[in-house]
């Protein structure tokens, strides 16, 4: 870790104007952030086709239908189109329109706007030099522990929340974290014993867990302080 004092920052989520010192590329403020859809001349960028994005609509519907396990036929059934009709859009074969969107959206149960979700260019990045995360006071937190925020995304519906977490020998117990998201831990060093709703587990170095984060968790006791460990939280912006 470099040293250096770390900007602190209130509240459960950062704002993104908390991370305003993460957008600028800054190679010796240790970030970098761009996004590969600024890069290159004009020239060498080609505007989208229509063919492209009927494509792009298509496979995201079929991706969509198949996560529901649905069957296209019933999918047409459901967005009241033809079985043939249903196999031209998946395929990209044909140009729906905005009527038969908004009826295979509302079959998906799906805003529109999701649709199109595949065809996004924008392709953003973070970047976090060693020792250069924002240090962030997340709401409910106790003495003794660290939050470290190492990275963020830019845009689209869904962002992620990397954190390195540090709890001293001094932390508080128990500190019963409660909120939406689902959480992905990996432990680092140290150990202690997790609770997660009524379940208490022990976890160790190279563990993980993946639990949905509405429900109550947090550390019950350390059992090798100090302990850290990798939290990611993914969620969809409010």
């Amino acid at each position: 870790m470099h040293d250096g004092k770390k900007k602190v920052v209130e509240g459960k989520r950062v704002k993104r104007g908390a991370l305003s010192m993460m957008i600028r590329p800054n190679t010796q403020d240790g970030v970098d952030e761009t996004s590969a859809s600024s890069a290159g001349s004009p020239s060498s960028v080609k505007a989208p086709t229509g063919e492209a994005l009927a494509i792009a609509v298509g496979k995201e519907i079929k991706s969509l239908r198949l996560s529901l396990s649905m069957a296209a036929n019933q999918l047409a059934e459901a967005a009241g189109l033809s079985n043939g009709m249903m196999s031209k859009v998946e395929r990209g074969t044909t140009t729906p329109s905005f009527g038969t969107l908004v009826a295979i959206s509302a079959a998906l149960k799906v805003p529109v706007a999701r649709l199109f979700a595949s065809h996004e260019q924008r392709a953003d990045y973070s970047l976090v030099r060693a020792g250069k995360g924002i240090s962030v006071h997340r709401r409910g937190s106790k003495v003794g522990l660290d939050y470290e925020l190492l990275g963020h995304l830019l845009s689209g519906e869904k962002y992620v929340e990397p954190y390195l977490v540090t709890l001293s020998s001094d932390s508080s117990v128990s500190p019963g974290f409660q909120h939406t998201g689902i959480e992905f831990m990996y432990v680092l060093e140290g150990s202690m014993e997790y609770r997660y709703a009524d379940t208490l587990v022990e976890l160790r170095p190279g563990d993980t867990m993946v639990f949905d984060a509405n429900s109550i968790h947090g550390h019950e006791k350390l059992i090798e302080a100090p302990v850290k460990y990798l939290s990611v939280v993914f969620n969809l912006r409010a």
